[in-house]
C-alpha cells in the first residue's frame, strides 16, 4: 500500500456549487422568458391610452391624421432640438441656475400638451363623424389593441 494518501481536492466542491448556481440562473432566465413570451396576463401591461386610441383607428384615418398634424410635429421636433441645446447649456452653466432649467422643462411640457391637445381634437373629430356601426367596430378594434398590449415594433401604419 502507498503510505502517502492523495491530497484532498478542495476546489471540487467549490466548482460544483458554482456550476449548480449557474445552472439555476440559466433555468430561471429560461422559465422567465417562456412565461413572458407565452403571454400570461401578469406579463402584459396595457398600451398607452393615446397610442391605443390611434392604432385602433382605420388605416385611412391614421394616415390622414399624420398628414394633417405633420407640420405641427415637425415644428415640435425643431423646438425640441433647440430645447435640448438650451438644456445642455443650462446644465453646464456655472453657477447652476435651477430656474432656467425649470423654465425649459415647463416650455417642453407645454409643447407636449399642445401636441397632445391637437391630436385629441383630430381624434374626436374622426370619432364624432363615425356612424354608430363604425364606432362599434372601432370599440372592438380598441379592445383588440388593448389585449395585444404595448406595440413592440416601431413601424408606420
Amino acid at each position: 500500500m502507498n503510505a502517502d494518501p492523495k491530497p484532498k481536492r478542495r476546489w471540487v466542491p467549490v466548482v460544483l456549487v458554482v456550476s449548480l448556481a449557474l445552472n439555476l440562473l440559466i433555468i430561471g432566465v429560461a422559465v422567465g422568458t417562456v412565461l413572458r413570451l407565452k403571454g400570461g396576463d401578469h406579463a402584459k401591461a396595457p398600451p398607452g391610452f393615446g397610442p391605443a386610441l390611434y392604432r385602433a383607428l382605420p388605416k385611412d384615418d391614421r394616415k390622414a391624421m399624420r398628414s394633417e398634424l405633420g407640420d405641427l410635429h415637425k415644428k415640435g421636433s425643431k423646438g425640441r432640438t433647440q430645447d435640448f441645446e438650451a438644456m445642455s447649456q443650462a446644465l453646464r452653466a456655472v453657477p447652476f441656475d435651477p430656474n432656467a432649467v425649470e423654465t425649459l422643462l415647463q416650455q417642453q411640457a407645454q409643447a407636449t400638451a399642445n401636441l397632445q391637445g391637437a391630436l385629441q381634437a383630430q381624434w374626436l373629430i374622426r370619432v364624432t363623424a363615425m356612424s354608430d356601426e363604425e364606432r362599434q367596430a372601432y370599440a372592438d378594434r380598441l379592445q383588440d389593441v388593448v389585449k395585444r398590449g404595448p406595440h413592440k415594433h416601431k413601424k408606420k401604419d
